[in-house]
């Protein structure tokens, strides 16, 4: 598991902004996989939860737009611990959209 973020942190595209950082890189398999990342420097294990559960709900609900056959490492942010989940779900949206990992409808 550690050697697939290592490889996605290295070779992938990264984008960012004051939530999250989005690593993602093209996979062969033709699904989309998911990793959450929290660093300690963002609080105890309580906002380090939350930032995650924040992170993982608003994927849950864009995932239907997302395209697949990509690894994708979402790193949160301090940002991410205060804010409302509709704030967060937007700063992804747009992450990925920037991305170019959002289907074209």
């Amino acid at each position: 598991m550690n050697r697939d973020f290592k490889r996605i942190y290295q070779r992938g595209k990264s984008l960012a902004n004051k939530y999250c950082v989005v690593y993602m890189m093209k996979n062969r398999a033709g699904l989309s996989r998911l990793g959450i990342t929290v660093s300690k420097k963002l609080g105890n294990a309580v906002k380090r939860n939350r930032a995650r559960r924040l992170l993982r709900e608003s994927f849950r609900l864009l995932e239907p737009q997302v395209k697949d056959g990509f690894d994708m490492v979402i790193v949160a942010r301090f940002m991410t611990v205060e804010s409302k989940q509709a704030s967060v779900q937007r700063a992804l949206y747009d992450l990925l959209f920037s991305l170019n990992l959002i289907k074209s409808e």
